[in-house]
């Protein structure tokens, strides 16, 4: 068994993306000599480096818990609030970085490079003098006599803290198998259920044929009998079904046999669609159906518009006159039925986890003392736009702040 040499107290983190890194870099910070960061891939922070298609979006300028999900959301925002969005640009800038937001609000590195950031934290830790292993696989960890054993592929640790910050189940190419929640098990705790979120939904397929790789601008409402939840965005169809911003933020309220209502054209009001289908459909009358939409909404759109309502290919503009009032609520409002969604294997995120109930104000256990939960493990997930790797940043700056007080 390794134990961290004794003059201070000694802190293992399990899990090296952005809530381990960033916990052991404010842990330094405040004096720490002992910490072990264990990481399972061969190299920190991989998931942290493919964020935002890449290019790492951080957080974002609109920034509050009604951006999360959780059990316990105003615990969330206190949380998120300790060590929001200013505080973590201020950080990663004090570490050598030039942060910008685009006309969303969303938050990156000035190089548009999201590996840049897990850079420039790997660089930060070195330096500090944190230990660092990567390629070592956390099996199990127990608390015995006051300590913490953590036993792993290759050797067994012992420390005063424990921070399990080792993800979801979200990607498990980047090495998020779940091991996070066998190990929260291990000391007693429950997980709530868990499920892929800002996803890739699947729909019947029959609807969307011709459509593959067009992306629209779209209102969208999730519908379960009522409307669950309505936002607007890309929408990007797919052999299978849809994806783009919309979809992945309304898939973390989705479950198979809801229905996405799709508005091809939010800016203009049915009634106005209509007057402008009738006008088209006196003034160029000859013209084939296929025509009635073009210059209104994209072509390959406009013929599964107009194929979901039986319309035939050889009839006329002119035929179509009576039927404009049901093409422009087609338009407005076409339906997708919701058969599932792509999985964890393609989720950014994962829905549920370690409940807020189960760990104080800090994050530590009110089970296990001096066991602390950072990052995806816990039942918090946000809105696509940076928001899930804040809470990453926060909770792992939240534990930190805490082990470094006692």
């Amino acid at each position: 068994m390794i134990c961290m040499e004794t003059d201070s107290k000694k802190i293992a983190v399990i899990g090296g993306g952005p809530a381990g890194m960033l916990a052991c870099l404010l842990l330094a910070d405040a004096g720490c000599k002992n910490i072990l960061l264990l990481e399972r891939n061969d190299r920190l922070g991989r998931k942290l480096s493919a964020t935002g298609n890449g290019q790492g979006n951080i957080t974002n300028e609109d920034m509050g818990a009604h951006r999360y999900f959780s059990s316990d959301r105003e615990k969330a925002g206190r949380i998120l609030a300790a060590f929001g969005k200013r505080e973590l640009i201020e950080y990663l800038v004090s570490l050598g970085g030039l942060f910008v937001s685009d006309g969303e609000g969303r938050v990156y590195p000035a190089s548009r490079q999201a590996a840049s950031v897990t850079d420039i934290m790997r660089f930060a830790l070195a330096s500090r003098g944190v230990c660092v292993h990567t390629g070592e696989f956390v099996r199990g960890a127990q608390k015995r006599e006051g300590k913490f054993r953590v036993f792993t592929d290759k050797a067994e640790y012992c420390a005063d803290y424990l921070i399990v910050a080792a993800g979801g189940k979200a990607s498990p190419h980047f090495g998020s198998d779940g091991n996070g929640y066998a190990l929260a098990r291990s000391f007693g705790h429950t997980v709530t259920a868990l499920s892929p979120a800002l996803v890739q939904l699947r729909t019947d397929r029959e609807n969307i044929k011709g459509l593959k790789g067009i992306r629209a601008d779209c209102a969208l409402r999730l519908l379960r009998g009522e409307e669950i939840f309505a936002c607007r965005g890309d929408v990007i169809f797919t052999d299978y079904g849809v994806s783009g911003n919309a979809v992945f933020r309304a898939s973390s309220f989705a479950r198979e046999n809801d229905v996405l209502s799709l508005d091809f054209l939010p800016d203009c009001e049915e009634d106005k669609l209509v007057c402008v289908l009738k006008d088209k459909a006196e003034n160029c009358g000859a013209l084939l159906s296929e025509n009635l939409l073009r210059c209104i909404v994209h072509s390959a759109v406009a013929g599964c518009v107009l194929r979901s309502l039986g319309v035939s290919p050889s009839a006329t503009c002119a035929s179509l006159r009576g039927r404009a009032d049901s093409i422009a609520r087609r338009v407005k409002d076409f339906r997708l039925h919701i058969t599932g969604s792509m999985g964890f294997e393609n989720a950014q995120v994962t829905k549920g986890g370690v409940p807020l109930g189960e760990v104080d104000e800090y994050l530590m256990s009110v089970k296990v003392p001096g066991l602390f939960f950072a990052g995806e493990v816990l039942d918090v997930d946000g809105e696509c736009g940076g928001y899930n790797l804040q809470w990453a940043f926060s909770s792992g700056a939240r534990c930190a702040k805490r082990i470094a007080s006692l």
